[in-house]
């Protein structure tokens, strides 16, 4: 029989997490469950890392007595609490949900009002070549952390003995910072491709710790596993794995390794170089897996400014000094889509690339509609700059120029939108700065330099007085006043009301009085 390493945890575990442990440990023996108690995965990593996890997942080895489920033991739970005279806590039970990725039963109780999730050990048998539903049936330790996805989510942490059980070497690959799979990775990729991505966002969510991908993992990843990745996965698990790796603390190292494994261009941004955004669903899928074998020319001009800007603005986006720090992840995540989408709308059409952005946003990764306006709008404000042809000369001291106000003006005009980020447009200059004035800036990825000529370049115009306010701030006149003072007709209040807040901005200190003689002289062009 196979013995896996064994260690203690070289760290106290929390209070917390000891008595939800030795609670789960009265309930197996005062219920008679005779059942090995064991925590997986993401615990046990996170806790030989020292970081703090919430997720306890409890697998469960049966005794030769009988079969324990993940639900028969959550009831156990259940009923055990309320024979203690405790409040008795609901258990939740997940049945199989191939749609969502749910593959085994499993069942939640609270214990302590810490969610806990159990689980019987099992072993994962993929018997369809086009299916990611495997066959399940119970197994033993070493089965059970075969069928993972990952070495260091392999680990487990017996109740009984208090030690780590390392079947697969992960505690290895936790101190040399890799990311490798218990088996051979085309087989694990193949079975279930999504754990690919899954490895992609570890990196993303371990980033400052310098975890990577096994070479292994790096040299198995070729067409036929795209290939697998367009089939055997729907585009919203993809678009949840994309969401979570963008919005994570380093987005940045995703975006490099889904480019360097081929899947951002092949996969996540297909549809922006398919011909046409809006197709009936088999025609949509038939030129998907044309371009998939078609390759894609890596040095095309567009991927060259996804990688510059990747490597030279998404790193600020988590810089704790930088000018475009972002606390909020949602933020984060709709700024990394708009470093990924821009490089494509600078040399095509608008009204084509809005339609594909549509595709890509709600059809290819299934955001919320709401995300495909932000990031539409955002992309309509670059164009807006580049329009006017912004010379960036025009926004430093003393001042910014008229031509400069302007743009900057209309621009705010496109980021008019109630759940547009707070960062937006300082995210929109930086990025057309770099593509369109400091070209060979973006390329030496100077992170530092680049944040430094950022943060000059917004001081500026936080000094001008009624520019960056200048579509919210209130004014003196309001809309139904001017159909009485000016007068004006019903359509006319709109357009008037935008041609205020211009007048406002290149006259900050003009009075209510200076406003209604303005307009009146201004009325027949309304």
């Amino acid at each position: 029989m196979f013995s896996p390493k064994r260690v203690k945890l070289d760290r106290p575990i929390v209070a917390a997490h000891s008595n939800i442990f030795a609670f789960l440990l009265r309930v197996n023996e005062e219920r008679r469950i005779f059942a090995t108690l064991r925590v997986a995965g993401g615990w046990v990593r996170d806790a030989l890392l020292g970081l703090h996890s919430q997720d306890i997942d409890i697998a469960i080895e049966s005794s030769d007595l009988r079969h324990v489920s993940g639900e028969l033991f959550a009831r156990e739970v259940s009923a055990y609490q309320e024979a203690m005279g405790m409040a008795a806590r609901t258990v939740s039970v997940i049945r199989v949900n191939p749609e969502l990725s749910k593959h085994i039963e499993t069942a939640t109780v609270c214990v302590c009002d810490t969610p806990i999730e159990f689980c019987a050990l099992r072993h994962d048998e993929y018997t369809r070549s086009n299916s990611r539903i495997p066959e399940v049936r119970p197994a033993t330790p070493l089965e059970d952390a075969l069928r993972r996805d990952f070495t260091i989510n392999a680990l487990f942490y017996n109740l009984h003995t208090m030690e780590v059980e390392d079947y697969t070497s992960g505690l290895e690959d936790l101190q040399r910072r890799v990311l490798r799979c218990p088996l051979e990775p085309r087989e694990t990729f193949t079975d279930d491709p999504l754990r690919l991505l899954r490895g992609i966002r570890f990196v993303g969510q371990l980033g400052e710790l310098g975890f990577s991908l096994d070479d292994s993992i790096m040299c198995c990843v070729n067409k036929d596993l795209l290939e697998k990745m367009t089939v055997k996965v729907s585009r919203e698990r993809i678009g949840k794995e994309l969401v979570k790796m963008l919005s994570g603390p380093s987005p940045e190292k995703c975006v490099e390794l889904l480019l360097e494994l081929g899947i951002l261009q092949h996969v996540l941004l297909i549809e922006f170089y398919m011909k046409s955004g809006k197709k009936g669903k088999n025609t949509g899928e038939v030129e998907r897996m044309d371009y998939l074998f078609s390759g894609i020319d890596t040095n095309d001009d567009t991927l060259k400014c996804i990688v510059a800007l990747n490597r030279t603005l998404t790193p600020l986006f988590s810089k704790t000094d930088s000018p475009l720090l972002l606390s909020s992840p949602s933020d984060k995540l709709v700024a990394v889509l708009f470093m990924l989408c821009l490089p494509f709308y600078r040399s095509s059409p608008r009204e084509q690339l809005t339609e594909r952005l549509y595709a890509f946003c709600l059809n290819g990764l299934k955001l919320p509609l709401a995300s495909y306006n932000v990031l539409r709008r955002m992309v309509e404000c670059y164009k807006t700059l580049t329009r006017h042809r912004l010379d960036l000369c025009g926004i430093t001291d003393p001042g910014v120029t008229d031509a400069a106000k302007l743009a900057v003006f209309e621009g705010l005009g496109d980021l008019n939108e109630k759940k547009m980020i707070p960062a937006a447009l300082k995210i929109v200059l930086s990025s057309y700065l770099l593509l369109e004035h400091r070209r060979e800036l973006l390329e030496s990825a100077e992170v530092n330099a680049v944040a430094s000529i950022i943060s000059e370049m917004w001081s500026v115009l936080e000094r001008e007085p009624g520019l960056l306010d200048s579509m919210t701030r209130s004014l003196p006149l309001k809309g139904d006043e001017l159909s009485k003072l000016i007068p004006l007709d019903l359509p006319q209040i709109g357009p008037a009301l935008l041609a205020l807040r211009k007048y406002a901005m290149f006259h900050p200190q003009a009075s209510r009085e200076d406003m209604i003689l303005w307009l009146r002289e201004k009325k027949k062009s309304l």
